[in-house]
């Protein structure tokens, strides 16, 4: 196979254990990966803001692909060098569907996620992993009217996440019906990021063409690439990139799509995937 030179990396469930920490160890090798000549970045549902500091600072990380592949970034001045957006009309078509029921929508505008502010007392009740609901309600900004705010806005939308109550046997409340509504609306890709929710991009932005899309400005080949992920927002890159890995802990499509099946984020699968192959 060819040399790695591009290492994209999903962060909750993947780089970040349950805790959403970065382990000494998938840091260390991270470093190693990068001392080695490859670049490592960030490919994440995430807006910009949701980056974490911990894997930012690490020395000769350079990029990072947030909200599914909407926006790449260059990360010594934010310079966007790619971006592919939701319009704010249709945007406001899936927001008037997401009324009709009781969950919290989540627009990502310039790097940061805006909800409403009933999100304060459902988010706590929905049945999400602590860590997440502290993530969630501490990096967000809240209007009274999300609506009101995505019409008088003039910037187009990254992503929109929709949060879900949680049954007793782990599924979305509604979320078979909510899909279904979601998929009467025309020229977007919904894909699930994590067990409470939906993510709802244009449908071209994935985290797999955007990271083809770095390694063609970068100058690296298909076959350098190396993807891991966990979620099915991730499998569009597990199956683009030259490696696709898929964690011990991933969705069971994206194993029986993966080239290889590492270790849990428990385990530190990252670092042992890039041992392997770097």
């Amino acid at each position: 196979m060819q040399k790695v030179k591009l290492i994209g990396l999903d962060l909750d469930g993947t780089v970040f254990n349950e805790e959403k920490n970065i382990s000494a160890v998938n840091e260390k090798a991270i470093r190693q990966a990068i001392e080695k000549g490859a670049e490592v970045l960030p490919v994440t549902g995430r807006p910009y803001e949701g980056l974490p500091e911990e894997f930012l600072s690490i020395p000769g990380v350079r990029y990072a692909i947030t909200s599914n592949g909407a926006k790449i970034y260059r990360l010594e001045d934010r310079k966007v060098l790619h971006e592919d957006l939701l319009t704010r009309e249709k945007t406001l078509e899936v927001l008037e569907i997401l009324k009709d029921y009781p969950v919290v929508p989540d627009c990502f505008i310039e790097g940061r996620g805006h909800m409403p502010e009933a999100a304060h007392q459902m988010i706590p009740e929905m049945g999400l992993a602590p860590a997440m609901t502290k993530y969630l309600l501490s990096s967000r900004e809240y209007f009274p009217d999300l609506i009101a705010y995505v019409k008088q806005e003039t910037r187009d939308i990254e992503k929109i996440t929709i949060n879900f109550y949680l049954e007793a046997d782990g599924s979305r409340r509604l979320g078979e019906e909510v899909a279904a509504r979601l998929a009467e609306v025309g020229g977007t890709n919904i894909v699930t990021g994590a067990i409470h929710n939906m993510e709802v991009n244009t449908e071209t932005a994935t985290k797999g063409t955007a990271l083809l899309k770095l390694g063609e400005l970068l100058g690296i080949a298909r076959g350098q690439i190396m993807a891991c992920g966990d979620a099915r927002n991730d499998l569009d890159m597990i199956c683009k990139a030259g490696v696709g890995v898929a964690m011990g802990n991933a969705d069971p499509v994206l194993k029986e799509s993966a080239d290889f099946i590492t270790k849990t984020n428990e385990e530190n699968g990252v670092a042992y995937a890039i041992e392997k192959y770097v």
